[in-house]
């Protein structure tokens, strides 16, 4: 067992026990005859997380979703502290392993002041065995990785075990706005004119933004606005050596950047992001490409229902003036949007939904500690989404180097997590440094839920350990 094992296991037996992954985490925080009632707009990987951890624990929830699953939604790059959350809270790492995803063990970039290609690798091991590997001995090695997903499978899992957990899934019927009365959201209304109330609305609309839109209060970033264009190939090749196609290809270009991402053995995910604001013609797409030099080999492009071989959707950085409010909460990109260039939309939207999780959970045991819960939630949520906006601008801004992104973000960074600024920038890209804060939150959610059982406050602590000190004196 390697150094990030052994830490990683301390933490979830610290948490959990030793059960680990179906091991209640939240256990006892709103059972004694307390029933909340929770709406929640959205059946991305956000809303679906945060309902099913709801679920879980007693909470009465019912979830809407205008599609009707599986849906298509852009594939994704993840990032191994969202495999984390996913398993650890809700035991989904087989279900993730079954599906047939593309193993990630990091990301190639050609990026920077040198054209030639540098290398981020999850599991530092990697660092000194990857030239001595083969493809099988890498895939056979036990070396720390993500997955790369087609969205419409991964958000169908995510979405069906919340609904094996107890969520009240309504797919197909659409949110139109949310009912307020005396200040507060008490609900929402449906397309169909029905009204639905709730004790709590939980925004998990995506770009959508339905609450923050109806309230006015989304703020678009007007130097990251851009547009990215995709299509799916089928028979690509992969990069050089063990990693083949078990990596995510970025790419900069002068007009934006290129990914190449394989999310299954035979199926890539091939995209540009520019600053034009038009949607890119195919001819333009495949000038773009061409630029980049991407493993393509003999690959064909796989057409949509329609004939039509593009994607288009808007990558406008934004965020919101609130992320809180009387009775609703905003999560995943409902909430801030980033630039994906470091491939943390879902990594945001699991880990909002595991901290929004607690910050409902303690409100509805304690209306004082939970009106807090949901403030730190909000606090967490902005200077997540500020320090990783720093980190897409200082990037597009000076292009440099890896050792230079490493000293824009060290604040981030607690001195003993890592050994060099390669490791630092594994440690703030792959979400771990923010996994590691939403355990220590978790942590101080149960200390006082135990206080609370034993009629000790933090007070009354203190004055008692004054005096211990005071007596020995």
């Amino acid at each position: 067992m390697h150094a990030a094992e052994l830490r990683l296991g301390l933490r979830l037996k610290a948490s959990f026990g030793e059960e680990g992954g179906d091991s209640p985490a939240w256990c006892g925080m709103i059972r004694g005859g307390m029933e909340q009632r929770v709406v929640v707009v959205g059946g991305g990987p956000a809303g679906s997380v945060l309902a099913a951890l709801l679920a879980r624990e007693g909470v009465r929830v019912t979830l809407f979703e205008k599609e009707r699953f599986p849906r298509h939604h852009v594939g994704e790059s993840l990032q191994p502290a969202t495999i984390e959350l996913l398993e650890h809270y809700l035991g989904l790492g087989s279900a993730l392993a079954s599906q047939g995803f593309a193993r990630k063990y990091g990301a190639v970039y050609v990026w920077g002041e040198s054209r030639e290609p540098w290398t981020v690798l999850f599991d530092e091991r990697l660092e000194r065995d990857l030239e001595r590997l083969d493809e099988a001995q890498l895939l056979a090695g036990g070396y720390d990785h993500a997955w790369q997903v087609l969205r419409e499978r991964f958000d169908e899992v995510l979405l069906r075990e919340a609904e094996r957990r107890g969520v009240d899934v309504r797919e197909g019927v659409e949110v139109d706005a949310p009912v307020v009365e005396d200040g507060r959201v008490v609900g929402v209304r449906l397309s169909t004119g029905a009204v639905e109330r709730a004790d709590f609305v939980v925004d998990a609309s995506g770009q959508r933004c339905l609450l923050g839109r109806a309230f006015s209060l989304t703020s678009v970033v007007p130097d990251m606005r851009a547009t990215a264009c995709y299509a799916y190939v089928d028979g690509a090749g992969g990069v050089p050596g063990a990693l083949g196609r078990h990596v995510q290809l970025v790419v900069t270009i002068p007009e934006g950047w290129v990914w190449f991402i394989p999310v299954s053995a035979a199926r890539t995910s091939v995209g540009v992001v520019v600053r034009e604001r038009a949607k890119l013609t195919r001819q333009r797409f495949d000038e773009l490409l061409a630029h980049a030099e991407l493993p393509l080999g003999g690959g064909e492009f796989a057409t949509r229902d329609d004939g039509s071989v593009l994607h288009h959707a808007k990558d406008w950085s934004f965020s919101h003036q609130r992320v809180v409010g009387p009775g609703w909460m905003l999560v995943g990109d409902a909430a801030c949007f980033v630039d994906p260039i470091l491939s943390g939309g879902v990594d945001f939207a699991v880990r909002g939904a595991c901290n929004g999780a607690l910050a409902l959970l303690t409100s509805m045991r304690d209306e004082s500690a939970g009106a807090a819960a949901l403030e730190r939630y909000a606090q967490r949520l902005i200077q997540e989404y500020r320090a990783y906006l720093r980190l897409a601008r200082y990037w597009y801004g000076n292009n440099r180097s890896v050792s230079g992104l490493f000293w824009e973000a060290h604040e981030q960074i607690p001195a003993d997590s890592v050994s060099t600024p390669m490791r630092a920038f594994v440690y703030l890209t792959s979400g771990q440094y923010a996994v590691d804060a939403h355990y220590r939150i978790f942590h101080e959610a149960q200390e006082q839920k135990i206080f609370r059982a034993l009629g000790v406050n933090r007070k009354a602590l203190k004055r008692a350990k004054d005096r211990r000190g005071a007596s020995r004196d």
